[in-house]
């Protein structure tokens, strides 16, 4: 743990400008967040190690950690964490049912009850909460491995995670509950097949059409929603910022965004800088948040997805995020003039990137004029 926190002081003093120490001072400068306006970040399963969230450090060097994420996100004005509960069909809580998670240290041969010996979740939701951030469980609806992933067309699916979404909303660590229930975007992308919960050690193709995908989907988001309901809790999804490829892998954004009963809110991955294409002539970001905002005409929440890992990254096909600082804080007030209900970034483990570090401050040192 100690070695983690000398890494990050380093990352930190790279800065131009001191981002997390000087934390009063960040903090007044970004003002409280509107209660309405969600500012988010995704937690997944590859920042826990990163950010030292890992059982091997111990109850308390676990906590030490996740104090220093959750007040340097204060800091920021993050205000919700969607924090990776379940990314192959295992457990970031002590679960019954589901085995435990490799990444944050645990025993894969066993459940997660038997293999943690605190509960990684509870300490992240009492931390958060102390400090007045939401934490929404974060869940991989079919992915059992990178390649293969439950079969959605199969009502066991549904019900295995129905399951896990009961055990998170009944989930009480000292009288402290999870926000919500967030799913991501992989749903009929399995790289090599599908699985049976019956029988997960033989895959098999699938042929469904698109609009097969979206009514096995829909059956799932819709039994979702109803359970996470029943707990008086919220429920939302992040799809891919391409709507083509959403609707023809079975993520149904239109039916999401205009009959009720499906999401509270939506998240779309808008991945893009407005400097996009090898001569940076497409707005690409605009462009693809308009269509999102334009497809709503029910009541959902609509929060902008947006890239902070990809800043100062040198990619051939999107050159703004190389030619440019601001992007971020650009597109942050871009969101909030279109409509936009808040922002996510992607990823946590990103705000401790040197690279990074002239794009969070400008955001930062702009935070003035950002909601």
């Amino acid at each position: 743990m100690k070695r983690l926190r000398i890494i990050l002081l380093a990352v930190i003093l790279l800065l131009p400008q001191t981002v997390f120490a000087e934390q009063e001072e960040a903090t007044a400068m970004i003002g409280a967040p509107k209660k309405e306006e969600l500012h988010g970040v995704w937690l997944s399963f590859n920042d826990y190690t990163k950010l030292g969230l890992n059982i091997a450090e111990g109850e308390e060097g676990y906590r030490e950690a996740a104090e220093t994420f959750l007040s340097d996100m204060d800091s920021c004005g993050i205000n919700a964490v969607f924090l990776h509960e379940r990314a192959f069909d295992d457990a970031f809580w002590k679960s019954p049912t589901f085995h435990a998670s490799r990444y944050v240290g645990g025993d894969e041969t066993l459940t997660a009850a038997e293999a943690y010996p605190f509960d990684p979740a509870g300490v992240f939701l009492e931390e958060a909460h102390e400090r007045g951030i939401a934490v929404h469980a974060w869940l991989n609806p079919y992915r059992v491995t990178q390649a293969y992933y439950y079969d959605p067309a199969e009502d066991e699916t549904i019900e295995r995670l129905l399951t896990a979404v009961r055990e998170l909303m009944e989930f009480d660590y000292n009288g402290e509950k999870f926000d919500g229930i967030h799913l991501d975007d992989y749903f009929y992308h399995a790289s090599s097949g599908y699985l049976s919960v019956s029988d997960p050690k033989h895959a098999h193709q699938v042929t469904a059409s698109a609009e097969e995908k979206r009514a096995n989907v829909n059956r799932m988001v819709e039994r979702v929603y109803d359970t996470v309901h029943e707990y008086g809790r919220l429920f939302g999804i992040s799809p891919a910022g391409n709507y083509d490829n959403d609707m023809n892998g079975g993520a149904d954004i239109d039916t999401w965004l205009s009959e009720e009963g499906y999401i509270d809110y939506l998240i779309p991955q808008i991945y893009w800088t407005n400097r996009y294409g090898s001569d940076g002539s497409v707005s690409k970001f605009s462009d693809t948040l308009a269509l999102f905002l334009d497809k709503r005409i029910n009541n959902a929440k609509i929060y902008a997805g947006l890239a902070l890992y990809r800043s100062g990254s040198d990619n051939s096909s999107d050159v703004g995020w190389m030619q440019g600082s601001t992007n971020i804080r650009d597109q942050v007030l871009e969101a909030e003039e279109m409509g936009c209900d808040g922002y996510v970034f992607y990823t946590a483990s990103s705000f401790y990137e040197p690279v990074i570090a002239e794009e969070l401050n400008n955001f930062l040192s702009g935070a003035g004029e950002i909601w």
